[in-house]
């Protein structure tokens, strides 16, 4: 993929955020942050990218009762998350953040709707039951609000993607489909009406 399209991938993602936050979606900037893992770079994001399915799998089931239902899909978080390092100049990180897995873990957005079960904040509820999703893989997830621009934060989240350093395959878009089984994917059932019309500009550019 050349410059030009990772810049188009990046305002394509941009726009998909936008239009939730237009609707009264509340924006969360997460990540992922995991213990030491076995393998080459490319096993260690396999790895990684199905501790965030896992969490998300159980995360869904606080939003609404029946979330592999159409309309319970309506009501579920979305999250979009991208393979980063740390960058010095922009937060303090640990020695123990930049050695563990050279520093690689997953890094995005989270949207949480404005009607569902769920009846608090994202941050506040992974502060209070962040022990029940992490395991001897995942270390922790962090969780803040998104109180400044949502693209501004999009785009920096997304800087592996537009250096080239990643694969478009390595990016987490959830929920994937209705069933949130593995192998489902988004673009050949759509549900979400912002999803769709993203993935059909997607498709066309």
């Amino acid at each position: 993929m050349d410059k030009r399209s990772r810049l188009d991938l990046i305002h394509g993602y941009q726009d998909w955020i936008q239009g939730y936050v237009d609707r009264d979606w509340d924006p969360y900037e997460i990540s992922f942050m995991y213990r030491p893992l076995p393998g080459g770079r490319q096993s260690i994001l396999e790895q990684m990218k199905r501790e965030i399915y896992r969490v998300n799998s159980r995360l869904v089931t606080r939003f609404d009762r029946d979330p592999r239902s159409e309309a319970g899909f309506n009501r579920l978080p979305r999250m979009m998350v991208f393979p980063d390092l740390p960058v010095y100049k922009r937060k303090k990180r640990s020695l123990t953040d930049v050695s563990i897995n050279d520093g690689l873990h997953y890094g995005g957005i989270a949207l949480t709707p404005p009607i569902s079960r769920f009846s608090t904040t994202l941050d506040a509820y992974f502060d209070e039951h962040e022990k029940e999703y992490v395991n001897q893989t995942l270390d922790r997830i962090h969780v803040e609000p998104i109180i400044s621009d949502a693209d501004y934060v999009t785009d920096y989240l997304a800087k592996s993607i537009k250096r080239g350093t990643v694969s478009q395959d390595d990016i987490v878009i959830l929920p994937r489909a209705t069933s949130e089984m593995p192998g489902e994917d988004l673009r050949s059932s759509p549900k979400d009406p912002v999803g769709v019309a993203w993935w059909r500009k997607l498709s066309e550019s």
